[in-house]
């Protein structure tokens, strides 16, 4: 084991400088938005969740050309969707 962990050192900022660039180059503009390739499909899941119940709100409360309860038809049968992959993405056992 040639590299040892040193308590009570300082980092090298260059190493940190270099893994971050790294990083960076990894994800891409959309990895910026989004997170990590592991983590993405759950954020996007999440945004879609956000998206959706507050345009469903917002047609509740603002005049729309499609009735609110038509609406909530569609975007519940998405929502549940969304919501069944991000809770069965989390109990994926290996």
């Amino acid at each position: 084991m040639a590299d040892k962990i040193q308590f009570n050192t300082e980092p090298d900022q260059g190493a940190f400088v270099l893994r971050s660039k790294e990083m960076d180059l990894e994800a891409g503009w959309l990895g910026r938005c989004f997170g990590a390739s592991n983590n993405a499909p759950l954020n996007i899941a999440g945004l879609m969740v956000v998206l959706l119940v507050g345009s469903g709100v917002a047609v509740l409360f603002l005049q729309s050309a499609i009735p609110a309860s038509d609406y909530w038809k569609i975007i519940v049968p998405l929502l549940t969707l969304v919501m069944g992959y991000v809770f069965g993405k989390g109990s994926h056992h290996n």
